[in-house]
């Protein structure tokens, strides 16, 4: 960005033109008593040279996933992605772009969008896909008011293994809707398909299950979602691992009739925590009640392909008080960015970097088993992510490894999980990035504190 300063001139100028003849007028409106008046306690001014050597000081004191060995996960998690995809975004037109509403000016950013669209309906093996929801959390919390809306009952069974955070946004979207949220037990760290069968019942809108799961369990989507469907017009939501979609099952393959995700794994950086971006796909019976905007592509009247808004909604301009959703905006960017993250590697690229995952983390995995009193939580299948039981303080686990330069991953019990954690649970993800010497250090970094 170009950092351009104003000079006396320029603020004259813009005082004239708005008719004050001071900045301090600007601030009249504001009650001296709550006024600041000796000024703010600031450093002094430096040159630019001075300013550049100050920032990279503070700088070199952050330390993540750029400098570190990275496994943590738990909903973000540290993949590759090329080069291009940064060079391609920075763009002015793909970052300065608002939400396409004149087609026939927005032509490349509806393209786009429908590719994205596209794209998504592929990899959850489902009928349509919207242009991205703001992310994981609020995606699930958009697919549980896709199911109420869609069948009009009030009750929505949400399995125990769901990512905590994202049961709490659940529980926050849903508080003042009259919807009652059931939480399905999990045993051995899954959901049995029978607890499902045992708890349904013809107010059951919908039942939420996430694969992998926020032990890293991979469910029985398939015994789950059969069970749900046993009771007429109930809604199977599944909750998906994009990079995960691309080696397993699918969840239109598994029988869900709805699918949610968080989309940081497609090609977008951990970011300190966001902007990250939701994934939402059904099947096309609710394609008029989902939430977001539908992207369709059309001919004109000369008989050239054309892309256009095809649905909108929510838009309250549009459907006022008959709005199914609140969502007023889309994460387009960080959609472009999956969007090209997709395209440069192509289903084998992806499919390649899923393989990658499981196997390096297979290997992680039976490493720390072979350590005296570590061991895997669950004995079932996982992908890229598993929970291990350290036979000392989990905490203390944790900033020995930060000390040595490694994120070791997730203690379960700072993760809105102390209901289900007993209280030593580290979950670790494995992704393409970390090679084997990476792997065999934090393994030596366990043997290391092991009492």
């Amino acid at each position: 960005m170009d950092y351009t300063q104003l000079n006396s001139s320029h603020r004259k100028d813009m005082l004239q033109m708005i008719g004050i003849d001071h900045v301090d007028a600007l601030f009249e409106a504001i009650p001296e008593s709550i006024r600041c008046a000796d000024g703010l306690d600031l450093m002094p001014a430096l040159s630019e040279l001075e300013l550049q050597r100050s920032l990279a000081e503070m700088a070199s004191h952050n330390h993540g996933a750029h400098d570190m060995a990275c496994f943590m996960g738990c909903g973000a998690y540290d993949h590759f992605y090329p080069a291009l995809i940064d060079q391609l975004i920075s763009r002015g037109e793909f970052l300065t772009s608002y939400t396409p509403y004149q087609p026939e000016a927005s032509q490349g950013s509806l393209q786009a969008f429908f590719e994205f669209q596209t794209q998504i309906a592929r990899l959850t093996g489902l009928d349509i896909a919207n242009a991205s929801l703001y992310d994981g959390a609020t995606a699930v919390a958009e697919a549980a008011l896709l199911a109420t809306n869609t069948t009009r009952r009030k009750e929505v069974l949400v399995a125990e293994t769901l990512h905590p955070e994202y049961l709490a946004v659940l529980r926050t979207v849903l508080s003042d809707l009259n919807i009652t949220i059931k939480i399905l037990e999990a045993t051995n760290g899954k959901i049995d398909p029978i607890t499902v069968e045992s708890n349904c019942s013809e107010q059951t809108a919908a039942v939420i299950v996430q694969s992998p799961n926020i032990w890293g369990q991979v469910e029985d989507w398939e015994g789950c979602f059969s069970k749900a469907h046993d009771t007429p017009k109930t809604a199977a939501i599944a909750v998906f691992n994009p990079i995960a979609s691309s080696m397993l099952k699918t969840p239109g393959e598994c029988g869900a009739d709805i699918a949610a995700g968080e989309g940081q794994p497609l090609g977008n950086a951990l970011n300190l925590g966001g902007p990250y971006l939701g994934l939402l796909s059904a099947k096309e019976s609710y394609t008029r009640k989902m939430p977001g905007r539908l992207v369709g592509m059309t001919t004109d009247e000369q008989g050239r392909r054309v892309f256009c808004l095809t649905l909108q909604t929510r838009e309250q301009h549009i459907r006022g008080a008959k709005a199914t959703s609140n969502v007023c905006t889309n994460q387009g960017l960080m959609a472009l960015r999956a969007s090209m993250f997709m395209t440069t590697l192509g289903s084998d690229g992806l499919l390649e970097m899923a393989e990658q995952c499981w196997h390096k983390a297979h290997y992680l995995a039976d490493e720390i088993a072979k350590l005296d009193g570590w061991k895997l939580k669950y004995e079932g299948v996982f992908f890229n992510e598993f929970t291990v039981e350290c036979p000392c303080d989990v905490t203390e686990v944790v900033e020995f490894c930060k000390s040595r330069g490694v994120l070791p991953g997730v203690a379960a019990a700072g993760r809105r999980m102390q209901e289900l954690s007993s209280g030593n649970e580290l979950i670790i993800a494995v992704t393409e990035k970390r090679t084997k010497h990476e792997m065999d250090a934090l393994v030596e970094l366990f043997r290391e504190i092991s009492p």
